[in-house]
Parts: C-alpha cells; structure tokens; sequence
C-alpha cells in the first residue's frame, strides 16, 4: 500500500474542509505531528485513528483507500499480502475486530451497489 496516497487523500480532503491538521488532530486525541506523519506518508493510521479520520472527514474508508485497494491486484506477492494481512487480523482486540469487520462490510456493500451500477 502506498502510504503518501493515502495520506494525500486526507491531506486534501482536509483541507478542502478548511480543517487544520492542528484540528484534525485535536479531533482524533492525537498529536498533530502524527497527522502530518500520515499526511506526508511517513506512517499509516492505527485501525481507530484511521476510523476517527474518516467520521472527522465525514469521508467514507473506500474513498480513501480506494487507490491502493485498486493496486493490489497488480502485485505478484498476492499469498504473501494476504499471510500479512491475517498475521495483522489475528493481533486485533476483539473491538477492533469489530470494528474491522464493519468497515469490510461497508466496503464490499459498496463495491456491490458500483456492480449493479
């Protein structure tokens, strides 16, 4: 996953809200080093944060993740994303399972209504 992506969609849709980072971060309980951490690509959102990001935004998590979902296809480590992926799932807190599982949910009912489209 390209991290500056990600972080650009934010950074952009922050500030086309006219929200500081300062802000955003006051927002989410975070420092707002941490959002311009994101935002410039250096780290990736915890699973609350990045679910924080997105009430605060009033953006969905396909908006911003639909770019790098869109590039997995291309990769050729496919099996080994996917090891990555359930190593990362296993060490989830049973809210954060939750909250995983509702995001999922909301994505492939999103990709779902784009089909019929």
């Amino acid at each position: 996953m390209k991290n500056r992506v990600l972080g650009k969609k934010i950074a952009g849709l922050r500030k086309s809200k006219k929200i500081t980072s300062e802000k955003l971060a006051n927002m989410c309980n975070v420092y707002s080093g941490h959002i311009r951490q994101i935002e410039s690509g250096v780290r990736l959102p915890s699973l609350k944060l990045f679910v924080d990001i997105c009430n605060v935004l009033q953006a969905s998590p396909e908006y911003l993740l639909s770019q790098e979902l869109g590039e997995i296809g291309q990769v050729e480590n496919a099996d080994e994303i996917y090891e990555d992926v359930l190593d990362k799932i296993k060490k989830l807190t049973p809210n954060e399972l939750s909250i995983l599982n509702n995001l999922l949910h909301s994505y492939f009912d999103s990709i779902g209504s784009m089909k019929k489209q």
